[in-house]
């Protein structure tokens, strides 16, 4: 043994396939994968006993992997099956839930398989255990006239862990959900699908293998509802369905160059009913035996966990006077915005691995510092707004340097809002009341000390008489305040007058003590 499993490469184990085809032990998938590129294939029979009927079954087919890519195994498996059922009449007891046996002997093609496995960890990458997901699909290729299948497709999901122990035993384990197609006349069950099995010595030539498989049912409660198909009865029309379990034994060699074959034995422990029981065509002792026989190639084996190489001896050298190190820098605004010629305290916040002296400069292309040199000083704004970046540099006067920019918002002063009262007129008069002096005053106040303020003066009154009338009366009004105001040195260019007549009432004009409040001038605010 020792000789054999040293003619494997140290990167590679031997494996082979499953009786579906994907890579594994013998019934037991592995977590492993075919390398992209690469493919396997097999030849085999498998033989097993079930108790409805007392069936014999036999596929002798063939089965196909390929590596889609490093982690996806895409496979496939087909056969010639042929059913020996000793049992009078056949289906007494009930059928298998995957073959609606109806004939004392049965021959023909059997059912296709097919399916895709996706590795979701590999031992090889961290020498832990692998795992990955099958997905199956039964094609309905088998007769369900002579009994060979069931004529709907199945459907079935697998989690698989495996993993190789000390370089001596290869241990794998799936669990399951097969989905049965509906047969007219059956309510066949879904089922719980589970392996365990091991392979010692695990990298040599010759290899022991040993499994238990088996389904447990969702539904037990099993009937028939059609038409018997066959001259030998149909089931019945309710049974209590075998959940399986199938123990197999085997021995499997391994050639350098992929090439395997194998030979073993499968016992049905799930296997109850004795033929002393029922009425048989004939007798047997091999009830619960199968043969297993098939012969493979599968080149690329399983890829090994190889440990990263050692790190490479570090020489001790004089590492000589540590670099030197730049400092960091943050700036800082208080506030960050600021009107125009106003001032904004910047700070600089700097720091030096090494410990060095730091030497600081403040620019910005406009406004101007108390003192560009200071870590802290103030900063006077420009007299015209907008965004202003202001950046800071220190120096540790070894080379290094660090700098830092902040963006400090320069505003204009808040415009000052003016109100002015309206002016009032005696009724079908333009003549400036004596108080209307004091309100035409604040507005000449405050347009001499604002430049930029204009005033539009609109004229109105209220709805007694004609419209054309009113309108030259509310235009005679804002003309005479207009007047007053260019008289008192207000620029005419800073003076419009209007008249809205009796368009735009402010106070109610059906009632004379709010209707005189509209013989008005209003001094409405324009600015440049």
């Amino acid at each position: 043994m020792l000789i054999s499993a040293a003619a494997w490469a140290q990167e590679t184990r031997p494996t082979s396939s499953t009786i579906f085809g994907d890579t594994g032990l013998w019934f037991v998938p592995l977590g492993e994968t075919t390398p992209k590129g690469t493919w396997s294939g097999a030849v085999a029979l498998v033989n097993f006993d079930r108790s409805e009927g007392f069936s014999d079954i036999t596929d002798i087919g063939g089965m196909f992997a390929f590596g889609a890519t490093d982690r996806i195994e895409l496979f496939g498996s087909m056969s010639y099956r042929r059913i020996d059922a000793d049992l009078v009449p056949v289906a007494r007891n009930g059928q298998p839930q995957d073959y609606l046996i109806n004939k004392g002997w049965s021959t023909g093609i059997g059912d296709v398989n097919v399916g895709a496995k996706f590795n979701l960890l590999s031992q090889a990458t961290s020498n832990g255990y692998a795992a990955a997901l099958r997905v199956m699909a039964k094609l309905p290729t088998a007769s369900k006239d002579d009994g060979l299948g069931t004529g709907k497709p199945d459907f079935q999901f697998d989690l698989i862990g495996s993993r190789e122990f000390g370089e001596k035993v290869e241990l794998a384990a799936s669990a399951g959900i097969k989905l049965r197609g509906k047969p007219d006349g059956y309510n066949l069950t879904p089922g719980f699908k589970w392996g365990i099995g091991g392979a010692y010595p695990s990298r040599s030539k010759f290899r022991v293998v040993a499994e238990m498989v088996g389904e447990a049912l969702f539904d037990q409660a099993q009937t028939f509802t059609g038409t018997p198909i066959g001259t030998a009865g149909g089931p019945p029309r309710e049974w209590d369905p075998d959940a399986t379990r199938d123990l197999f034994g085997g021995f499997q060699f391994h050639s350098s160059k992929g090439m395997f074959f194998g030979a073993g034995v499968s016992y049905t422990a799930s296997y109850y009913l004795h033929r002393r029981d029922f009425l048989t065509s004939e007798d047997s002792d091999f009830d619960r035996l199968g043969l297993q026989v098939r012969l493979g190639y599968h080149p690329s084996g399983v890829r090994n966990y190889a440990p990263p190489p050692p790190a490479p001896p570090v020489t001790a050298v004089n590492p000589g006077p540590p670099p030197n190190r730049p400092p960091t820098v943050k700036a800082r605004c208080e506030p960050c915005t600021v009107q125009v010629g106003r001032a904004s305290t910047v700070s600089a916040d700097a720091q030096d691995p090494d410990g060095d002296t730091l030497r600081y400069k403040w620019g910005s292309p406009t406004g101007s510092f108390a003192n560009a040199n200071d870590r802290q000083t103030q900063w006077t704004a420009p007299g015209q707004p907008g965004a202003v970046p202001v950046t800071v540099t220190v120096d540790d006067g070894k080379g290094g340097t660090a700098s830092d920019t902040i963006t400090i918002q320069v505003v204009a002063p808040p415009r000052k809002e003016y109100t002015f009262e309206d002016v009032h007129f005696d009724f079908d008069r333009y003549s400036l009341r004596a108080e209307a002096t004091r309100i035409l005053d604040e507005a000449i106040k405050a347009m001499s000390e604002d430049p930029n303020l204009r005033i539009t003066v609109e004229g109105h009154t209220c709805n007694i008489g004609t419209t054309e009338y009113n309108l030259a009366l509310g235009e005679r009004r804002s003309n005479a305040v207009r007047d007053y105001l260019a008289s008192r040195g207000v620029a005419a260019s800073r003076l419009q007058s209007v008249s809205y007549g009796e368009e735009r009432p402010k106070h109610d004009n059906s009632r004379e003590e709010t209707r005189r409040l509209n013989r008005r001038a209003a001094l409405t605010i324009r600015m440049q």
